[in-house]
């Protein structure tokens, strides 16, 4: 066992690619005993081909998506903690919430929200990305997809902030009673008073004949809340922190104009919010000399993965117009991540208005940016920023 890197330490939550490169060429199969015992795979090849591999790599093994496991549970999170068949019905379900058609209908809503937002943030007199825009606008966008009363935004940041810190287990434990508590009473109240929100969705829905049970309808929202709100916001965190790390990069993506979807793309490559995702081996597994017992966690290592040389030229380097960009930030096979054409909307809308309403953006002189303690997610607590005026020729 290889003790030497912390994945939730500050400094490799901070800057893991050094770590990364070193594990890619070195120890491409990396175990420790560290939160509970893992393996991180860190070769794009290898973390594709296991992301795939569900028959090798299960997901259907309670708790483990997460690493460490914080919260203890015994029913799985749905649709992500089942495997096919299984998997395949319970997310034909939710489905057409992401039908292109119906995020096309949605998005005149999302894009005005953003377009408030981003004024009020670049307007005000200590701009911060995270608070004023990254969190709202992610939370705002979730809400307006789901029909759930985004006025609770601030209390469902502060549960899933808490829920997942690896350093404060009893905090995150409290999180997810409050968390569980909130959802309970959604499920009450939409049961008796139905309304054209994903509650009321699931509560008419049925599976395998038979309607969904209470349980896995507050299973269903646990999901939708954690992982449709957090990754989104990061993501875009990671974006406008590179943008405004040196002069001319906005200019950059202004100038792709319509190709303004390549930027996303890379991006998504470049950030990857969930660096890691855990899964459970069902086998032995012999790779690259070692073995990885049966019943092991893993740890998909898509951060690694999206910095592999063997795979992206310059893999180290953020490039808006890469072409291809075959990265594996939404996973790869049946659990491919359902958000996905969510996210890539939000990105899209936040550079158009980015370019649209400033001209430059660089990190504060006076403050400094502040990254998240968890090496397992990337984004940015706290960006401090300033916005110069919008070029004549662009406005």
């Amino acid at each position: 066992m290889d003790e030497s890197v912390d994945i939730h330490a500050p400094e490799f939550a901070r800057d893991p690619f050094a770590e990364y490169e070193r594990l890619r060429e070195k120890c491409p199969v990396f175990s420790n005993d560290r939160y509970g015992g893992f393996t991180l795979l860190t070769r794009y090849e290898d973390v594709r081909a296991a992301a795939i591999d569900w028959r090798t790599y299960t997901s259907a093994v309670v708790g483990v998506t997460a690493i460490p496991v914080i919260t203890h549970r015994d029913r799985p999170q749905l649709p992500i903690e089942l495997d096919p068949p299984l998997h395949s019905a319970y997310r034909d379900i939710v489905n057409p919430l992401f039908a292109a058609a119906r995020l096309a209908e949605l998005k005149p809503r999302v894009d005005a929200l953003s377009h408030r937002l981003m004024e009020a943030m670049i307007g005000s007199r200590d701009p911060e990305f995270v608070a004023g825009y990254a969190d709202p606008f992610s939370v705002g966008a979730l809400g307006v997809l789901t029909g759930l009363p985004t006025g609770d935004a601030a209390k469902w940041h502060e549960w899933l902030r808490r829920m997942f810190t690896p350093k404060d287990p009893a905090a995150a434990k409290e999180a997810s009673r409050g968390f569980g508590e909130y959802i309970d009473g959604l499920i009450r109240h939409r049961r008796e008073a139905p309304a054209d929100d994903i509650v009321s969705v699931l509560l008419a829905a049925r599976v395998l004949e038979r309607p969904l049970t209470d349980e896995e309808i507050h299973s269903y929202l646990t999901v939708f809340f954690g992982a449709g709100f957090e990754t989104t916001a990061d993501a875009m965190s990671g974006a406008a922190f590179w943008l405004a790390e040196e002069p001319g990069r906005l200019a950059v993506v202004r100038d792709l104009g319509e190709r303004v979807g390549t930027a996303v793309e890379e991006f998504l490559r470049f950030v990857t919010p969930i660096q890691m995702f855990g899964r459970n081996t069902t086998r032995d597994v012999e790779l690259h000399g070692s073995v990885i017992p049966n019943g092991r966690i893993v740890a998909l290592g898509f951060g690694a993965a999206n910095r592999d040389p063997r795979v992206f030229p310059d893999a180290e380097i953020c490039v808006p117009g890469r072409v291809p960009n075959r990265h594996l930030t939404f996973g790869a096979g049946p659990h491919l991540c359902l958000g996905a054409p969510l996210a890539r909307m939000e990105m899209e809308i936040m550079l158009r208005h980015l370019c649209a309403l400033t001209g430059e953006i660089a990190v504060r002189a006076d403050d400094q940016p502040v990254w998240k303690r968890r090496g397992d997610r990337r984004g940015l607590q706290r960006l401090p920023l300033s916005f110069g005026a919008v070029p004549q020729a662009a406005a």
